[in-house]
């Protein structure tokens, strides 16, 4: 069995590649789907995490995926203990204490965690406590915005990765905000790539056949 699935690079400041973003999809078309962001998110972890050689797809490098609200709070990420992922906390999911605890139990169990297209507001000023990554998209908070939370950033030890990169002016500037993650059409766009799925059926032909 086959299953459709994307990734991207996300890069250092020397355009080495040191992790992936898997983005799920359900066809060579390069965009996501119409389809509930609860079974996309469930349908990667299971097919693809759990289910294939992810290693393989990846160069044995960390891999960032998105969590909705609900997967977090169900423990969706429990499923992935010890995987070398990036949990990746979707624009969408509010500041509460539930997501707080919920985070919190995460990164106590050697999960990294990252905010996506994150726009500051003092609601999320306890999770830095916690968070190892957050992810600027370049087209929702500008340069200035992120240099002006900088020393916030630096005072808490997160990391910042600069998202939506086009242009080599806007890599020069994210190097400048000492970014150390760098994501966008201008190194890559996502890659579809059409990966092996490991169903009951193909384990146990595995099985059979083997010597």
């Amino acid at each position: 069995m086959h299953a459709y699935i994307a990734k991207q690079p996300i890069l250092n400041s020397a355009r080495q590649i040191v992790a992936y973003e898997l983005l799920y999809r359900d066809s060579l078309d390069n965009t996501f789907p119409m389809i509930n962001a609860e079974l996309a998110t469930a349908r990667l972890v299971e097919e693809h995490l759990l289910n294939s050689n992810i290693n393989k797809l990846v160069d044995n490098k960390p891999y960032f995926i998105n969590f909705t609200e609900k997967s977090i709070l169900t423990g969706l990420p429990l499923k992935l203990l010890n995987k070398p992922i990036v949990i990746e906390v979707l624009e969408d999911v509010p500041p509460t204490q539930a997501i707080f605890n919920a985070l919190t139990k995460l990164k106590s169990m050697g999960f990294t965690i990252a905010l996506d297209d994150f726009i500051y507001s003092e609601d999320w000023l306890p999770f830095f406590s916690i968070v190892d990554i957050i992810k600027f998209d370049i087209t929702l908070t500008s340069f200035k915005e992120i240099k002006a939370l900088k020393p916030l950033l630096d005072k808490h030890e997160v990391s910042i990765l600069v998202e939506k990169i086009e242009t080599e002016g806007q890599f020069t500037q994210a190097k400048n905000l000492q970014s150390e993650y760098f994501q966008g059409y201008l190194f890559s766009e996502p890659e579809i790539v059409l990966n092996e799925i490991n169903t009951p059926e193909t384990q146990t032909t595995q099985m059979t056949s083997a010597p």
